[in-house]
């Protein structure tokens, strides 16, 4: 990491977290500016104007996207490190597509290091090596809706070999190995929606 202080982006609609998490922000060292973003209308814009070298984001703000996703939707370049605040009761393992994860009860400390460390991008490999390829995200939904191997094979024209490798690297990859982590963390992420799944 260059000694160049950083500039951050913070996107909370709570005002109370918004403001601590700002507060606490702005006494580490390595950071210059932290900015509230708290209208969403035009939060590309705004974006585009901060050129932010990370984005610390509740991900509910725009509805439980992967890191992918919001860097489509943000429009926002592989230099910017996207940071999930999460203060809800999901397990952590639905979030390691994000460069980090804060969690509302972190210590300053604890935020000071996962901060250094993703702007640092020495967890960049790791939670790029995490992100489901396409052909991953078309199996993990067959997985979803309940199709056996057999079926998916015979429905993305693979052989069965391939559908049993394509799940045991998803389950590597998410760290998730039952069908039903599998499913909410298809939800949370929308690769599918409640109304497709058999019960």
């Amino acid at each position: 990491m260059s000694n160049t202080k950083k500039t951050l982006a913070v996107a909370e609609t709570s005002y109370i977290i918004r403001k601590g998490l700002v507060h606490v922000l702005s006494q580490l060292p390595i950071v210059s500016k932290v900015v509230e973003i708290k209208e969403f209308e035009n939060i590309n814009y705004q974006l585009d104007i901060l050129k932010p070298d990370a984005i610390i984001i509740n991900p509910m703000i725009l509805g439980h996207t992967s890191k992918h996703d919001i860097k489509q939707q943000l429009k926002l370049d592989n230099e910017t490190s996207i940071i999930a605040l999460v203060y809800n009761m999901i397990d952590e393992r639905f979030y390691r597509s994000y460069d980090a994860i804060i969690q509302i009860n972190d210590s300053n400390v604890r935020i000071e290091e996962t901060l250094t460390k993703a702007l640092t991008k020495e967890s960049q490999t790791a939670s790029d090596q995490s992100e489901l390829s396409d052909r991953e995200k078309e199996i993990l939904v067959s997985i979803v809706k309940g199709m056996s191997n057999k079926e998916i094979a015979d429905h993305h024209n693979i052989s069965i070999h391939t559908v049993i490798t394509h799940r045991r690297n998803i389950a590597r990859k998410l760290e998730i190995h039952s069908v039903s982590g599998l499913t909410i963390y298809a939800i949370i992420n929308k690769f599918i929606n409640i109304e497709d799944i058999k019960y």
